[in-house]
């Protein structure tokens, strides 16, 4: 209920004046930091469990220190993992068959552990990347909602416009979360020419013909393509 008073106090203060308090707000690459720590300490907890898994499993094997290597794309993930175990145990291990792993039989010399370890060592140093990962902390959230409330309705103002957001909450989930909803439902037909990752999946303008409206979504700063041009976050272990 908090929530709601707050979200609805909020959007009419984005309707009718496009004012927020003027409380310093984060920036981006406080954003960009907070991605990075995020993202690191989901990284070391996978680690750390693949690590515990190895040891408890083949006690007997060389375990090589677990290290991040790079993202891959998700795409490119399956033959990326083949190529490093294949380096991993200085033969090829197999074959890529629609974006799946096909093991070839085990050399009769190859000690038992050397291809799990290298599956395992492997698929901790490369991680698929995913628009979604460690996203939506609150260092971006508040990041987010200054955006929302601040910049941009500063920015349709000085064209003249008035930027009306029905649901804050919508209008930031809109910016984060690179999906066809977010985590909070659009208008119907809100989608149909927008980008999956903007606030103008939510947000409208009043009081502009449709060319001046043009201009302000492709000049005015949307959170939500900010957020998506970002690279993805460095894992510092």
């Amino acid at each position: 209920m908090m929530r709601r008073l707050a979200a609805a106090a909020a959007t009419l203060i984005v309707a009718l004046t496009g004012c927020a308090s003027t409380a310093a707000a984060p920036g981006l690459d406080e954003v960009i930091d907070e991605r990075s720590r995020t993202a690191t300490d989901q990284w070391l907890r996978v680690a750390a469990e693949a690590d515990a898994y190895l040891r408890r499993e083949w006690p007997d094997a060389v375990h090589p220190t677990l290290a991040f290597d790079r993202w891959v794309a998700p795409e490119r993930y399956a033959s990326e993992v083949l190529q490093c175990m294949s380096l991993a145990t200085g033969r090829t291990v197999g074959s890529v068959v629609r974006n799946n792993l096909v093991l070839a039989p085990r050399p009769a010399k190859e000690p038992t552990w050397a291809l799990p370890v290298a599956h395992v060592r492997c698929t901790v140093q490369l991680s698929p990347w995913s628009d979604s990962a460690a996203f939506g902390g609150p260092v971006e959230h508040a990041w987010v909602t200054h955006q929302v409330t601040v910049a941009l309705p500063a920015c349709v103002r000085r064209w003249g416009g008035e930027l009306v957001i029905d649901d804050l909450e919508a209008a930031i989930d809109a910016s984060i979360y690179p999906t066809t909803g977010g985590l909070s439902s659009a208008p119907a037909g809100a989608l149909a020419a927008e980008p999956l990752q903007s606030v103008w999946r939510v947000a409208e303008l009043r009081n502009v013909d449709d060319a001046t409206a043009q201009q302000i979504r492709a000049t005015c700063p949307d959170p939500g393509r900010a957020l998506s041009q970002l690279e993805p976050p460095a894992i510092r272990p």
